[in-house]
């Protein structure tokens, strides 16, 4: 995995990041996912995303986030045949900063599966609080079931997340 920044010391309005990365992963059958689960496949992909947020206003940012994933992916529970694999995410996002040192999200998402020829779509939302300099922390439900990290397979997001965020 690699990535880059671009965030200007002069006008810190407009933040881009650029995330590369290359998935090779080949369970055996009996190896569970970080979650818990079975890994129902085998995969090797390469995901690209750009995700960028602007500061409209003070209390107002907007930002997007385009990812896509070509690879192949293949049944970890028996020998078989490599597919391929190509999904497509787009997220628009709202921050409100509405009380000193309140922050609310909204993200209106959707994941195109190409092979599948499935798309499905949804909202998250958050809150957060300013906990000190550059520490906020949040709640928030993802109302789709999907996870913004291309390389999980699971559609098993749904639900209540917390979220802690640090800057430097």
């Amino acid at each position: 995995m690699t990535g880059a920044a671009y965030r200007p010391i002069n006008n810190d309005r407009w933040n881009t990041l650029f995330k590369y990365t290359n998935f090779y992963n080949l369970p055996s059958p009996g190896q569970l996912s970080p979650s818990g689960f079975t890994a129902d496949y085998a995969q090797r992909s390469q995901v690209l995303s750009v995700d960028t947020i602007y500061d409209v206003k003070p209390w107002l940012s907007l930002g997007a986030k385009y990812a896509f994933r070509i690879g192949e992916l293949k049944d970890s529970k028996v020998d078989g045949q490599w597919f391929s694999s190509r999904a497509d995410l787009m997220i628009l996002r709202a921050d409100w900063h509405f009380v000193k040192e309140w922050d609310a999200v909204l993200e209106l998402r959707n994941l195109r599966a190409t092979e599948a020829q499935d798309s499905r779509a949804g909202v998250l939302m958050a809150i957060y609080r300013h906990m000190a300099e550059g520490v906020k922390a949040g709640v928030g439900y993802n109302f789709t079931n999907y996870s913004d990290d291309l390389t999980n397979l699971s559609y098993r997001s749904r639900g209540f997340f917390v979220n802690v965020i640090g800057t430097m």
